[in-house]
């Protein structure tokens, strides 16, 4: 019995010696910012279609348009073509930025709650992190949101406008006299200047930050929440610690799991204020206009409209950009730390 505890003693030692969080420390920044950029516009670029129709189900008034996610796709695909659904994309490139924004200060506060202000639970940590290096990204995130959007919906503006003051930038388009002059991305960036000036392109805001500080606290704290639900139920399996039971394969099904259910309860808790947000923006009327023309024509539904392109949409984009990030970080860290990194 003596020696059975001794080997659990030095199992457990050999398990707590591992590097399952990568902190910022332990990185090779040189490194891991080109990789991190790369992996991140790769998934972008695979899922933009997804916020595509989002956008569209969530602009539209009622049913008006498209019936659910599925008509949306075979319905633009139909009308205007596949392109359709990669339109504005190259406006949200900058976004790379606003994504190494975001991680550079996710991690740095991660540092600074744990190593100075002695914050340790890391699903806290993590939630906190986030809800601080959020802000920091609307900067970036807002003004190229607004472009995109109005591209999304360019070739069926007037259906998606909301009201006439919502049709205003639609309605410089058709009269600016670029159209062939000039690309549809640099006109819409034209038209919103012309129409509202700078403050137009950062429009709404407040209400991004309302929505994304939120929804970065739900995604961080269940992720780590899952997480450690997985290692108890698969510590409920076996009867002793094996400082080599963390596999590859094991260790990456929870991430993406992990990040799958954090993407959805994410895109649930927080899609009224998502419906706020892209309304404001696109239909450019006020919070309490915009709030109102909600409750009347939508009611309940600005909990259920164009959830289910976001759920899906953040459920893929969860767990592949946790999947990508980790990886990334676990590829990045610094020599003296190889050995010690869970694969």
């Amino acid at each position: 019995m003596a020696s059975s505890d001794a080997d659990y003693g030095a199992e457990e030692t050999m398990t707590k010696s591992k590097l399952l969080v990568i902190e910022w420390e332990h990185l090779n920044l040189w490194r891991f910012y080109p990789m991190a950029i790369a992996s991140s516009w790769t998934i972008r670029c695979l899922l933009y279609p997804m916020s595509v129709v989002k956008s569209r189900l969530q602009l539209q008034k009622q049913d008006n348009v498209y019936r659910g996610m599925r008509h949306a796709f075979v319905e633009i695909v139909r009308q205007e073509g596949f392109t359709a659904l990669y339109r504005g994309f190259w406006m949200t490139l900058p976004q790379i930025s606003a994504s190494f924004l975001y991680s550079s200060t996710y991690e740095r506060m991660r540092d600074l709650l744990q190593v100075h202000l002695d914050v340790t639970n890391p699903s806290l940590v993590s939630a906190l992190a986030g809800a601080i290096a959020s802000p920091c990204a609307q900067m970036v995130f807002v003004p190229t949101d607004i472009v995109a959007q109005h591209m999304m919906v360019y070739n069926q503006a007037k259906k998606f406008a909301g009201s006439s003051k919502g049709g205003a930038v639609h309605d410089f388009l058709q009269l600016d006299g670029l159209e062939k002059r000039q690309t549809l991305g640099i006109r819409v960036i034209r038209a919103v200047y012309k129409v509202d000036g700078f403050r137009g392109f950062y429009r709404g805001f407040l209400s991004a930050i309302l929505l994304y500080i939120p929804s970065t606290m739900v995604f961080w704290s269940t992720y780590y929440k899952a997480l450690d639900v997985f290692r108890s139920l698969r510590a409920s399996f076996f009867t002793s610690i094996d400082a080599n039971a963390i596999q590859k394969e094991k260790l990456y099904i929870d991430q993406a799991l992990a990040g799958s259910i954090g993407g959805v309860m994410a895109a649930i808790m927080t899609n009224p204020l998502e419906m706020l947000r892209i309304r404001l923006q696109v239909h450019r009327t006020s919070y309490t206009e915009t709030l109102r023309r909600l409750w009347k024509f939508e009611g309940t539904r600005v909990f259920s409209k164009g959830l289910a392109p976001r759920v899906l949409n953040n459920a893929l984009y969860s767990m592949l950009i946790m999947l990508g990030y980790e990886t990334v970080k676990k590829t990045c860290v610094l020599p003296e730390y190889k050995d010690k990194v869970v694969w």
